[in-house]
């Protein structure tokens, strides 16, 4: 298990979460002010989905922090904001994003499946495409659990097992495509979803979720996030992508986020 961990890490360290979007240099000003504008319009419903207003003068913290668009949002508003990552080149752009923007985010490098934090320091954990790259994922979430105060809330996005791409997409190239042939369904998912070299990564069901968050309560869950071009090959492209995500990004998207509340007894 300590190898993989490892792998990760490195795979992250190399490749942090935006970087081979943008083509600004990574940490520069000019790189976080042209990311975030991509993200947010790659991903409009994600603000709405999080409510960061709602975490105004709470203690928030987020796992997983990719480019820092989430997290220093967190920060405008919450009394202390902490962002986790197990991986040093990610934190680096996060201190990066923090100079620019005075961003206020508490970052420290650690793992999900061993939060070094006290019980109940939490109101809110963000956690928004982490999870699934997490070998050890009851351990992370029993690690969000303890953290989270009576009554706090968890917001999180996995890879949804019943998307379009996991369901029939990749079972169709793993048949038909010279590059796909002969790959296992775990290959194809380290891959598709990342890119080469990724070392592990998988879906989730809403089932698998609630079983997953099964001391927590209240969970609520919707689909988003849509590749046209995975429905009509080399022809979905030209379809608006707001069409995708009004229609079957809703039904079959790829991404399952959902809500949650820490149900535990005060004292």
């Amino acid at each position: 298990m300590k190898e993989i961990y490892e792998q990760i890490q490195n795979f992250w360290d190399q490749k942090p979460c935006g970087t081979t979007h943008i083509a600004r240099p990574a940490g520069s000003r000019e790189y976080f002010i042209e990311f975030d504008r991509y993200y947010e319009s790659m991903y409009p419903y994600l603000l709405p989905f999080l409510e960061v207003e709602t975490m105004r003068d709470k203690w928030v913290l987020e796992i997983g922090l990719g480019s820092g668009f989430t997290v220093s949002r967190f920060a405008e508003v919450a009394k202390v904001c902490v962002g986790l990552d197990l991986s040093r080149s990610t934190l680096w752009l996060n201190q990066a994003r923090n100079k620019h923007f005075d961003a206020g985010v508490n970052l420290v490098q650690a793992s999900a499946i061993h939060i070094p934090m006290p019980d109940n320091t939490f109101d809110v954990v963000v956690s928004i495409g982490c999870l699934h790259h997490i070998p050890d994922i009851q351990q992370a979430v029993s690690e969000i659990y303890r953290v989270l105060k009576p009554g706090g809330i968890f917001k999180g996005m996995v890879y949804n097992r019943n998307s379009c791409r996991f369901r029939v997409y990749i079972p169709l190239v793993r048949r038909f495509s010279r590059r796909w042939q002969g790959k296992d369904w775990q290959a194809c998912v380290n891959e598709m979803y990342e890119s080469s070299g990724n070392p592990y990564g998988t879906v989730y069901s809403q089932k698998e979720i609630m079983t997953l968050f099964d001391q927590f309560t209240e969970l609520t869950f919707r689909v988003e996030n849509f590749t046209g071009e995975e429905l009509l090959y080399k022809l979905g492209r030209f379809v608006p992508r707001r069409f995708w995500l009004a229609t079957l990004g809703k039904i079959a998207g790829l991404d399952l986020y959902f809500a949650a509340k820490a149900g535990k007894s005060v004292g």
